[in-house]
């Protein structure tokens, strides 16, 4: 088989199953994409998660525990700040929402210690994993945010951090790409650990596993013969991917799809409700629409040898932007054929 080219993650085979369109945006096209408040606040956590993971600095996570107080320590109240600074979410009401959503994930066995002491812990362990044998052939990547290895027990601890609104519904409970992805990632990197667990944990709730709405959301256990199903489902992914045209970028439309059964956000959902840019609701606050319903002008930004490096929305831009010997290029993007004449 021809070797794999495309890098899968579980975001990137999640956005093409989901709508075919937007994944040609965001992928093939490069459009530029809105974040928002929760994306920013997430990347935030994590930052923090990952610096405090180490155990040189685990008598910092000691202070903040027992203060209760994450600003306790001013290296790391500034590390927040500046982050929060720089992508617009420095206002007291999302800074007090990192702080509660940080010390929740500290709080929760942040050093995996509650089963036993761990063999080996890693916080942001990449992968970065390449099979091409025999009818199998993919190419996956990504990082799981806490690992914890359990040599006695032969037990792997897969341990992913959310900073969304609610937790899984649908297919996500029981069907998760992550959950397939980070423990076909392990079995690859330590095959002598057998026992695999993939726990999601929803720092906007309770961590309490028997809370009436727990935020610890457990998977349980894939056995051998669910993991080599999905290597053979990674393939036919890597092999639609590889070879994505525009012609497939218009086969999935999630405007077609119609309303989810399954309460996830999914199918026309994904699209919003704005019939046009800048509609508002009848409180005056915008509609919330797909970044790439609607037309728009861009800028591509390349390098000094004209390799593409980022784009940018109109508004975003500045030749600040541009490095050294670069170039720039104004671009206009029609909008999404499912809604667009």
């Amino acid at each position: 088989m021809p070797e794999p080219q495309t890098p899968l993650s579980a975001s990137r085979i999640k956005t093409a199953q989901s709508c075919s369109w937007l994944y040609w945006s965001k992928y093939k096209l490069r459009l530029p994409e809105k974040g928002n408040d929760g994306a920013r606040r997430g990347s935030i956590c994590h930052l923090v998660f990952e610096v405090l993971g180490v155990k040189k600095r685990k008598k910092y996570f000691n202070k903040i525990i027992k203060t209760e107080d994450v600003f306790s320590i001013p290296s790391i109240k500034r590390l927040i700040l500046k982050h929060a600074v720089k992508e617009g979410v420095d206002d007291k009401e999302n800074v007090d929402l990192m702080k509660d959503m940080i010390f929740n994930g500290l709080s929760y066995d942040f050093f995996g210690g509650d089963l036993s002491k761990p063999t080996e812990e890693y916080s942001e362990k990449d992968f970065d994993i390449i099979k091409n044998e025999g009818d199998i052939s993919y190419k996956v990547r990504g990082f799981i945010d806490k690992l914890f290895l359990y040599k006695k027990e032969k037990f792997a601890l897969i341990r992913d951090f959310k900073t969304s609104k609610d937790v899984f519904k649908g297919k996500d409970q029981t069907d998760n790409l992550q959950d397939l992805m980070y423990s076909l990632a392990v079995k690859k990197l330590f095959p002598k650990y057998s026992n695999r667990v993939s726990e999601f944990l929803f720092l906007k709730f309770d961590l309490d596993p028997n809370a009436s709405k727990s935020g610890v959301v457990r998977m349980k256990p894939l056995d051998p013969d669910e993991l080599e199903g999905f290597e053979l489902q990674l393939t036919e992914i890597q092999k639609y991917l590889d070879n994505f045209s525009e012609r497939d970028a218009r086969y999935n439309f999630a405007a077609h799809q119609g309303f989810p059964k399954d309460s996830s956000f999914s199918g026309k959902l994904l699209c919003g409700f704005a019939t046009r840019k800048g509609e508002l609701k009848k409180d005056g606050t915008p509609k919330w629409h797909c970044p790439m319903k609607f037309d728009f002008f861009y800028y591509e930004v390349y390098d000094n040898e004209g390799q593409f490096r980022k784009s940018y929305f109109e508004e975003e831009f500045s030749e600040g932007l541009i490095p050294e010997g670069g170039s720039f290029e104004l671009r206009y993007y029609q909008g999404c054929p499912a809604h667009s004449s």
